[in-house]
């Protein structure tokens, strides 16, 4: 679809790429900036000879004229210096600047903004005036998880390009040919768990991260959740895959990614979209009960979904795991409880 609209000189300055984690994004975002880069290839062709100097220069990361910018660990949102440059070299330095240079030694720069959801209110100003009137020959592709995130005022002056989660049979030979899984029959099972996306799956071939999230969806599936029990059970689990604070911290995030992950495949399915689970899973039992409240239903998977994103930034205030999980259950419980 990019090589025709790069073909009939339909080329946009700034892209939003958006769709599930781990599904391919940033690396299709990569291989697309490296075939604008290409000193071999035309725009028009869109392909990468994998050995002129720009290849090579993106192959080793050592290009000029590329950037990649992404929110740092343990951060919520991407710093504004990021974007202008620290106080002390404001508008000498950063993002906005490196684009503002004319290419070094392809034909444009480009830059690849990772986390796009994750941009403040400053941050976002800052990129606004750029992204809406770049400087010549400068490209911009934004990539995002949740695109309902996406600052409105950014996602309007963007090419907007939607990523779908990988089919299991894609996903299971992604993990055997990268050496993830160790047989097919392991690629297979944790295929068909992991919600279309490479980096779940990764993270699923923890036996004992699987074993947390198959309890989880037995509490979320529940006609009437426990939210005491539940955050005593998983907390418990947590526990067992590592005693240290930071590692419980990681794996809870991935906890509550999965919840995230099983109101977002209810409201996939009461909006009439296909959701790949097998058959009698606990997201179809809770589907099929959430449904039968109308449109209602669909309001409050859409707000129990909220609440799970809630939580997930709850990390990122330093509350320490076991409150988290106690606030979230005990919100969940009640919403579900009450209906919208």
């Amino acid at each position: 679809m990019l090589r025709r609209s790069f073909g009939r000189g339909r080329m946009a300055h700034a892209w939003l790429f958006a769709g599930p984690a781990g599904v391919g994004k940033a690396l299709f975002a990569r291989i697309f900036a490296q075939c604008l880069l290409c000193e071999s290839h035309t725009d028009q062709e869109l392909l990468a000879c994998g050995s002129c100097s720009g290849c090579r220069q993106m192959d080793a990361g050592t290009h000029p004229d590329f950037f990649h910018v992404r929110c740092p660990e343990g951060k919520s949102e991407i710093p504004v210096e990021v974007f202008l440059g620290p106080p002390e070299k404001r508008g000498r330095a950063g993002l906005i600047y490196d684009l503002s240079l004319r290419p070094m030694a392809g034909r444009r720069r480009i830059a690849i903004i990772d986390d796009a959801n994750r941009l403040n209110d400053e941050g976002a100003n800052c990129m606004l005036k750029t992204i809406e009137e770049p400087p010549p020959d400068a490209l911009l592709i934004l990539i995002a998880d949740n695109l309902d995130a996406v600052l409105p005022t950014i996602r309007s002056r963007c090419q907007l390009i939607r990523f779908s989660p990988l089919n299991r049979s894609d996903l299971g030979e992604l993990l055997t040919s990268t050496g993830l899984a160790k047989d097919p029959a392991e690629a297979a099972s944790v295929a068909a768990i992991s919600d279309g996306s490479l980096q779940t799956a990764a993270q699923l071939l923890n036996p004992g991260l699987r074993t947390l999230r198959h309890r989880l969806h037995e509490f979320l599936s529940a006609a009437d959740i426990n939210p005491l029990e539940a955050a005593k059970v998983l907390g418990a689990g947590l526990e067992e895959l590592g005693s240290e604070t930071s590692e419980q911290r990681r794996n809870l995030v991935w906890l509550i990614r999965f919840a995230a992950e099983f109101y977002r495949q209810i409201v996939l399915a009461l909006s009439g979209r296909a959701v790949d689970t097998e058959p009698g899973s606990p997201v179809l039992v809770a589907t099929k009960r959430v449904g039968s409240k109308g449109l209602h239903g669909l309001e409050l998977a859409t707000l129990l979904f909220d609440r799970c994103l809630l939580a997930e930034s709850q990390i990122d205030w330093n509350i320490s795991p076991a409150r988290v999980l106690e606030a979230l259950f005990d919100d969940l419980a009640r919403t579900s409880r009450r209906g919208y």
